[in-house]
């Protein structure tokens, strides 16, 4: 399996107009969205992305995988644990052994 780190960040949040505050005003990075529950920033060379979520918190790396399935099975044999898993083109959430939390992305350029 081959994995490609992907340029975006997410950071989830129960706080969504505080940590959108923070970044934006604190940090600088200029907000792209109108999104009520979504937060996009330019925080170049990545973009950040800050979400509201009751359940999930911190931040979430995002990694392009050829397949999808083939990739979690990978990870799960490697010590990985499912956090969220709702399929291709949404939310797929996997803790590290390490407590690094990231979502996977089907690329078919990864």
């Amino acid at each position: 399996m081959k994995y490609k780190m992907s340029p975006n960040v997410a950071v989830r949040t129960r706080q969504l107009s505080d940590a959108a505050e923070f970044y934006s005003k604190v940090l600088g990075f200029s907000n792209r969205s109108t999104n009520p529950k979504e937060v996009d920033l330019d925080a170049k060379p990545l973009n950040l992305f800050i979400i509201e979520d009751s359940e999930i918190s911190g931040p979430i790396m995002e990694l392009f995988v050829d397949d999808l399935e083939q990739a979690r099975d990978e990870l799960l044999e490697n010590g990985c644990k499912v956090l969220r898993w709702r399929g291709k083109g949404q939310d797929c959430y996997i803790r590290d052994p390490f407590g690094v939390v990231f979502n996977l992305w089907e690329s078919s350029s990864s």
